[in-house]
């Protein structure tokens, strides 16, 4: 291994499954040396992602675990094709969770309350899927949500919970991998109550929420740990709304009330209008917004027969709108991933296959990225391992059918 160059090291082994450069890492002390340096990491980053994939968390109240799946992005070259993509099942939790958010490749869970004592005290779990690792955080008290932050400059996460009173002006933070084993509270400007998942977009984390009647977006910097409220006219009770990455500025999606179901997403008929704004300017609080017309019966063909969908996110390298049926239990019927372009008004669609014949809820996570920074060994926290379940060496892509 010393007569190879170290460049060549690197490429090589940024070609490898994130799993099998985990277990490399075990070799030797001059092989974990090499892979744990942060010149190795970074480079694994900067080349992973350039490959980004579609994640699938998927639960199972049945069976008690939670899945993850992967697949490589595959939008159809042409609006009338379809691609077959290949879903690697490679990451399970023996446990019941609730998803909170994620950031930076790592997972906030909730884990599930079945008690009185459970709901007073409330157990997180943090996870990072391509390590094959989780930890659980102390436990707090409250039954608010929870989101989770990154902050990119000083490569910081924090898990915040606010208060889950309208009279409370307090949030609690609590710092991942800084040997933190407590929650902090610190002062919110206003009192409110969260009624949305959060997004974490270059340091900023943004959720839904309202005081009263009043609804706005809250915006926690993650670094100085500083609020600041974000208004909006269509921020109200009447529309259904979903915060997405909109090309690495906030972006809110907001699809028809009358047509909502809030257990599955979107009832699709013949068309349907489709509207974005996207957030311009922070300090001025400058809104653009887009409206678009979906095609509805692109979902309801003689091959694909989709009743409900909801927003996955929105590509960053196309600006496609990902959409899918949130539900897989028709195990006869294929299972699809649709890309909407909304400039050029197309649909594409993906068959995924893999996920296998147990009932599940799908969570998808749109331009995921593998990496190998954050090592959950060195937090200080109660640390456990799961196995990799990978049935495959690489993931498979089959060409257009």
């Amino acid at each position: 291994m010393n007569s190879i160059p170290l460049d060549l090291l690197y490429e090589i082994f940024s070609r490898m499954p994130t799993k099998s450069v985990g277990r490399s890492r075990c070799v030797s002390e001059q092989w974990r040396s090499i892979l744990c340096s942060a010149d190795f990491t970074e480079y694994f980053l900067t080349k992973s992602s350039t490959r980004p994939s579609l994640l699938f968390a998927m639960d199972s109240f049945r069976s008690n675990e939670f899945l993850f799946f992967s697949s490589p992005p595959q939008i159809p070259s042409k609006p009338s094709s379809s691609s077959l993509s290949l879903a690697a099942a490679y990451f399970k939790l023996n446990m019941q969770l609730e998803f909170c958010g994620h950031a930076a490749g790592l997972f906030c869970f909730r884990r599930m309350q079945f008690t009185r004592k459970d709901w007073e005290n409330t157990v997180h779990v943090i996870c990072n899927p391509s390590l094959g690792q989780y930890v659980f955080l102390p436990t707090l008290t409250t039954s608010s949500r929870t989101f989770l932050g990154f902050d990119p400059i000083d490569k910081v996460f924090k898990v915040l919970s606010p208060d889950d009173a309208f009279s409370s002006s307090f949030a609690n933070i609590l710092t991942l991998g800084t040997g933190e084993k407590r929650w902090r509270k610190v002062h919110f400007p206003l009192a409110h109550s969260p009624v949305s998942k959060g997004i974490c977009i270059n340091g900023s984390l943004y959720y839904l929420a309202r005081e009263n009647t009043t609804y706005f977006i809250v915006c926690f910097d993650v670094r100085s740990e500083k609020f600041k409220l974000i208004q909006g006219s269509f921020l109200d009770s009447d529309a259904r709304l979903k915060l997405i990455n909109y090309k690495g500025k906030l972006g809110v999606i907001s699809l028809p009330r009358e047509n909502w179901d809030s257990r599955v997403g979107l009832n699709i008929r013949s068309k349907e209008e489709v509207r974005i704004w996207v957030l311009e300017d922070g300090e001025q609080q400058d809104w653009s917004e887009y409206a678009y017309t979906l095609p509805g019966d692109k979902f309801r063909d003689v091959e694909c027969d989709v009743l409900e969908v909801y927003v996955a996110g929105v590509t960053s390298a196309t600006g496609d709108i990902v959409l899918m049926n949130p539900n897989y239990h028709h195990h006869s019927k294929p299972f699809y991933v649709f890309y909407f372009h909304p400039e050029r008004n197309v649909i594409k669609r993906v068959e995924v296959q893999g996920f296998g014949n147990h009932g599940r809820v799908v969570n998808a996570f749109v331009d995921h990225v593998e990496d190998l920074t954050f090592d959950m060994k060195s937090w200080q926290l109660d640390f456990l391992k799961f196995e990799s379940i990978n049935k495959f060496n690489a993931l498979c892509l089959l060409e257009d059918i």
